[in-house]
């Protein structure tokens, strides 16, 4: 009986953590990118020496496979986190209330799709990868220069925006399975 109770505690685990992506997501996200734009000067128009992974957005909004997604915004919101914890970032003159709303809001997604997994999993590997780059070619090249945080927080909005859209598809697609055909 406790196997079976396991069983359909990891099935329904992704499914219940949706309701907080149908519920939630977008209204944190949104104050996120809000806290984003005002925490400094407008967003830069600058490319960024890594190119942005958008075959991989592509890929997981392409999956069938709900857990894998959970998992690829999960993990974006943590590596996006350690970003803005990577260094120093007394170089640029954000607003410090904003930046920290901006990371706790950030924090809470994160905290929120941690609740959707019964076990550790792992980082996708091409994710951390390109987030690796990233920090290389900006933070660490350049020791945390103000252009570069700027840069960084361009990509973050990139991510972003990217990842309401994979939530969005997510939960259009458990709509249309839910509704009567």
């Amino acid at each position: 009986m406790l196997f079976v109770f396991f069983i359909l505690c990891s099935a329904l685990t992704p499914a219940l953590c949706c309701d907080w992506l149908d519920q939630r997501f977008s209204h944190v996200n949104n104050k996120c990118l809000t806290h984003l734009k005002l925490m400094g000067d407008p967003l830069t128009e600058e490319e960024s020496p890594v190119p942005f992974p958008y075959d991989l957005y592509q890929s997981m909004r392409n999956t069938q496979v709900l857990e894998s997604q959970l998992l690829f915004i999960r993990d974006s919101l943590k590596l996006i986190s350690k970003l803005y914890r990577h260094g120093n970032r007394s170089s640029v003159a954000w607003d410090t209330d904003k930046t920290e709303h901006f990371l706790m809001n950030i924090h809470r997604q994160t905290k929120e799709l941690n609740n959707c997994f019964s076990v550790k999993k792992k980082v996708n590997v091409t994710l951390r990868k390109y987030y690796k780059r990233l920090t290389k070619s900006t933070l660490d090249r350049t020791g945390g220069g103000t252009a570069y945080w700027e840069l960084i927080r361009m990509e973050t909005k990139r991510h972003l925006d990217q990842l309401e859209m994979l939530v969005s598809i997510i939960t259009s697609r458990r709509r249309s399975a839910a509704s009567p055909h």
